[in-house]
Formats: structure tokens, C-alpha cells, sequence
């Protein structure tokens, strides 16, 4: 009874979804879900479509939260404030009963159901000529699939739902799909929006083709398939379409600029709202984030050798705050999610690991770190330096911790190099994957928790 009970938890999110009114929800029997007419156009699809995007910026999401916890379940950012959900974060030991952990993986699973409910309508639009659906059908792949990855790679498998139902007895409670069957959904949706996504706009804020040959670069690079990683990594940076800014302040206070593959832009207005900067500024109130001493001393010491991105990411002031994004008054950061300086160094790190056997670190890979390290005002390493593979991989680990600070990569990172268990004791390593959220469990049966938790 209590997990049927637990079904009606659903029906708000699914009425609100396709715009019915609240009194709706007085009339009964509530079982069936009025869809018809929800998308009936092109330009309702279109605004669906740029729907996932705001979706995105949940601050359970990019907004805020799941952006920064990749650094603060790490090394790099810590939790100061007395919100217990943060604190488990910081202290990298979140229990399943953390509602912010449940908050993230709804909101990231809203995402999901607006994808799949955009896709359930494609064949409702009376006035979208083929080519008009495919591009649509292909923007909507996308954005599902870099939601997939991005559950796959903090809770493991997760329950992989591909349909949208307009029945509430039609609600299937799934169990959760392996992390490989996970790995090769992504990855078909990837390669189907490379060859039919449309780019409608010259600025960076909605996916075009390059921006799913990006993501199969790093979708590839993290499940252990190195050559396609390389092999993607190189269309990108071959494809002339972007290029490297020369000051890397110009990241964040140049929106939309000549870098980004894929920027998701805030505006502030109607509740477009970043909170990266006002959590890590001091003078402002709420919850904050802060550079954890260690990586700050790290970073500093970078920057004694000229590393422009220390000044450029964080500030020392009363606190150790991140300065990468510092719109405090506006809240109108945008997020970087993919650049292209992550396929210079995708494109190293596939190399060095397809190379390791033989142990020496190529021409190819120096030129490829030397890119981002003479960006950054570092003197350019010689094969000399770093001779073998082993120590290509080391100095592209330290590259990506400084170049990519809290944009969303030290977990995953930590990870694919096999270093993340390093940060727990050993009777608590299981912590390297979060735990599933004991309310999902109570929900739906047919979840099984990660080991440990």
C-alpha cells in the first residue's frame, strides 16, 4: 500500500509537465494524463527543447549543487555552513537518507522525463517537416544522454528510462540498468545527434554536432575506450569551429565566447539563476563552498611559476573562495559544460593509456599538455620531462585539477585514474559511488542500494 500511496508523488510533476491546471488535480479518477495538444507545433517543440536547458540549471543541478559536489566530495572545495546534506558532501560521507542527494536525482531525472516527453510528441507537430523532427528528435537525445552520463559516473548504474507514458497506471517502476548498458545508451544517443543535430544558433548555448563528437569524447575516455576517445577528441579540435581563448580569465567573463562547445547560459530572469557565486562569497549570506587549504596551497604554488588560471579561478581574501565565477550581484554565471581545451587533454590522456604499454610518452602528447600549459603562462615541458606514459598521465591529472576547477570534472577524474578510493579509509572505499536515495528506494521497490550503503 505504501508504495502505491508513494506512486501519487509523481502525478504533480507530470501534470505540471505538460502545463495542466492545479484544479485538475480535484477531479477524479486521476488516471490518465491528457497529452494531446501539449506539443502540437514546431515552435512548441522548439520551446520544449530550450525547457531541458532551464531544467538544467536547477540549483539542485548546474545551478549550483551538483556542479560544486564534484569538487567537494573531492579535494579541491569544502562545505561551510550547517546544512547537514552539505556537510555529509564535504565530509565524503553521504547517507541515503540525504535529501539533497534525493533533490539532485529528481531534478536530473526531470530533465530525463521532459526528454522523453518532447520525443512522445514528435509525431503530434502538424507543421515540422522531416528534417525539422530529426533535428529535434537529435537535440533531445543529446540532453537525455549527457543527463545519463551524468548520474552514471556518481551513482553507477541507475534505472535507464527511455519512455514517456501518458497513463499513470502505465508508470513501470524499473530497477536499475548495468553502468556497461548505461555506457551504450549514451553512446548510441551520442552518435545519433552527431550526425542529425542541427545548429540554429552561432552562440554556444544549445547542442550542435560538434558538441556530441565533444561528449563522445569524454564518454569514451571514461568508460576505458581510448582510440575513439582520441579519435573524437581530434574532430573537435580539427573542425576549426572553436578556438582557444588567449586569456583565460576571458572563460568566465567573455559568455558565450570562442572556447565553448556547450555554455548553459543564465539570465536571471524569471528564476535563471546561477548561485556558484554567491555560495563561495563571503559577503553574502546562505550556505558557502571553499577552496579546501591543501588545493588552494597547490594551486598557489602553480601560480608562482606563472599559472594565470590561480588568479583567475580563486581569491583570497578573508576566505578561500572561488573566483571563476563572481557574479554575486546578478547571479548570472554561465557554465562552461564542455570546452575546448578538454580535448587537448583528452586527446593526451587517450594517447598516454593506448601508449602505455610501450611506456614512452610520444611528441604528440607534450604538444598536446604544452597547448593548455602556454594558455596558462607555464613553460612548455619537453619530452625530456615527462619521458614515460606514467609520467604523461601524472602531469595531465595536475593540468585537468587546475584547468577544469569546479566545473564538474575532479570526481570523474579521480576516478578514471583509479586514485578516488585514495580519499576514504579502506573499510569505507564503497564510497566512491553515491549512495541510491532511500526515498527512490521506498518508492520503487525494484532498487537495489549500492554495496556499503
Amino acid at each position: 500500500m505504501k508504495r502505491f500511496n508513494n506512486l501519487y508523488k509523481y502525478i504533480p510533476g507530470l501534470l505540471l509537465l505538460i502545463g495542466i491546471s492545479c484544479d485538475t488535480l480535484d477531479q477524479e479518477p486521476v488516471n490518465q494524463i491528457p497529452v494531446e495538444g501539449a506539443i502540437v507545433s514546431s515552435r512548441n517543440a522548439e520551446r520544449a527543447l530550450q525547457g531541458m536547458y532551464d531544467d538544467m540549471q536547477s540549483d539542485n543541478y548546474y545551478g549550483l549543487r551538483y556542479l560544486y559536489y564534484q569538487d567537494t566530495y573531492t579535494d579541491n572545495l569544502q562545505h561551510s555552513g550547517t546544512f547537514n546534506t552539505d556537510q555529509e558532501v564535504s565530509a565524503r560521507r553521504i547517507n541515503p537518507s540525504n535529501l539533497q542527494i534525493r533533490n539532485t536525482w529528481q531534478s536530473m531525472y526531470e530533465v530525463i522525463r521532459n526528454a522523453n516527453f518532447v520525443l512522445y510528441s514528435l509525431p503530434n507537430l502538424i507543421d515540422a517537416t522531416p528534417d525539422q523532427l530529426i533535428a529535434f528528435e537529435a537535440e533531445a537525445r543529446f540532453v537525455r544522454a549527457l543527463v545519463y552520463y551524468d548520474l552514471v559516473k556518481v551513482f553507477d548504474g541507475v534505472p535507464l528510462v527511455t519512455s514517456f507514458t501518458d497513463r499513470i497506471e502505465n508508470i513501470d517502476f524499473q530497477g536499475r540498468a548495468s553502468v556497461d548498458e548505461i555506457y551504450d545508451f549514451i553512446i548510441a544517443e551520442l552518435l545519433f545527434a552527431e550526425q542529425n543535430l542541427v545548429a540554429i544558433s552561432s552562440t554556444p548555448y544549445r547542442a550542435k554536432p560538434m558538441a556530441a563528437t565533444a561528449l563522445l569524447a569524454r564518454v569514451y575516455l571514461q568508460s576505458g575506450q581510448n582510440d575513439l576517445a582520441a579519435q573524437k577528441a581530434t574532430e573537435v579540435i580539427e573542425s576549426g569551429d572553436y578556438a582557444l581563448q588567449t586569456n583565460y580569465r576571458d572563460l568566465f567573463t567573455v559568455q558565450g565566447n570562442s572556447e565553448m562547445v556547450l555554455e548553459l547560459s543564465f539570465t536571471n530572469v524569471d528564476g535563471d539563476q546561477s548561485l556558484l557565486a554567491i555560495s563561495s562569497d563571503p559577503a553574502t549570506g546562505g550556505q558557502k563552498f571553499y577552496l579546501r587549504p591543501a588545493f588552494f596551497n597547490l594551486f598557489a604554488e602553480s601560480a608562482e611559476e606563472g599559472d594565470t588560471r590561480f588568479a583567475a579561478s580563486v581569491l583570497q581574501e578573508d576566505r578561500l573562495r572561488v573566483f571563476k565565477y563572481f557574479r554575486s550581484a546578478t547571479n548570472d554565471d554561465h557554465v562552461p559544460l564542455i570546452r575546448l581545451a578538454e580535448m587537448y587533454l583528452i586527446r593526451a590522456e587517450a594517447n598516454a593509456r593506448i601508449g602505455g604499454l610501450l611506456g614512452l610518452t610520444t611528441v604528440s602528447i607534450v604538444n598536446d599538455i604544452n597547448v593548455i600549459r602556454s594558455r596558462a603562462r607555464l613553460a612548455p615541458l619537453l619530452l625530456t620531462d615527462i619521458p614515460t606514459t606514467e609520467d604523461a598521465l601524472t602531469e595531465i591529472l595536475i593540468q585537468r585539477r587546475f584547468e577544469f576547477a569546479f566545473e564538474g570534472h575532479r570526481f570523474s577524474d579521480l576516478k578514471r585514474f583509479g586514485l578516488a578510493a585514495d580519499l576514504f579509509l579502506p573499510a569505507e572505499a564503497f564510497r566512491v559511488v553515491w549512495p541510491i536515495p532511500f526515498q527512490e528506494m521506498e518508492v520503487n521497490n525494484n532498487l537495489i542500494q549500492n554495496p556499503g550503503y
